[in-house]
């Protein structure tokens, strides 16, 4: 067995930033990418949920059912988080809607694609940086108001794959459609 190392425990928040553009023209660096415009605020709690699901296969072998193969037949990967800034932005985004000045037209938009970036920056192990080149941000349940805590929102962030074609500059990305749900990054800090 091999010997476990203490270095690899992680403790650490993360940040979340968001492009309504889909596909980084590059593996866009820290500095053109996560800035105060694509933020989306102070990320209470993020988590990352990997949704497989497969089909068994049987055959019968002396009268008894006998599993000869498992595939996967559905992909998905969901970014569950839960924000407490409320500003505008996030709450159009939260009721699907636009905005004009300080007024949010609720259910008057589609969902949000583009692009984003999970960061986790840690006290304790390895930063991480999930880089997602195409993505939707949903509304993931109640918008709680209660009068003894914070107010939060949930919300997702539905991983969608990167095809050819889903670049909106017409040039499409290599290094997308090489990795089409996006890259992890145990190095980028």
């Amino acid at each position: 067995m091999a010997t476990i190392s203490t270095g690899n425990y992680t403790i650490g928040g993360c940040h979340l930033y968001f492009s309504s553009t889909v596909a980084f023209t590059t593996v866009a660096s820290k500095t053109a990418f996560e800035t105060t415009a694509h933020s989306l605020g102070n990320i209470v709690v993020a988590e990352i949920a990997p949704d497989i699901s497969y089909i068994d296969h049987y055959i019968s072998v002396n009268g008894r059912r006998v599993k000869d193969k498992t595939v996967n037949n559905l992909e998905a990967i969901n970014i569950s988080f839960t924000f407490d800034e409320l500003n505008q932005s996030n709450i159009s985004k939260f009721l699907m809607g636009t905005s004009t000045a300080s007024v949010i037209n609720v259910l008057n938009n589609t969902l949000d694609e583009g692009c984003a970036r999970l960061v986790v920056e840690t006290a304790i192990g390895n930063d991480i940086v999930y880089t997602i080149p195409k993505c939707a941000v949903k509304p993931d349940g109640n918008w709680s108001m209660n009068a003894e805590s914070w107010h939060e929102i949930p919300m997702r962030i539905e991983v969608l794959k990167y095809t050819a074609g889903d670049t909106a500059v017409g040039t499409d990305n290599t290094t997308w459609l090489a990795a089409p749900y996006g890259k992890v990054d145990l190095t980028a800090r």
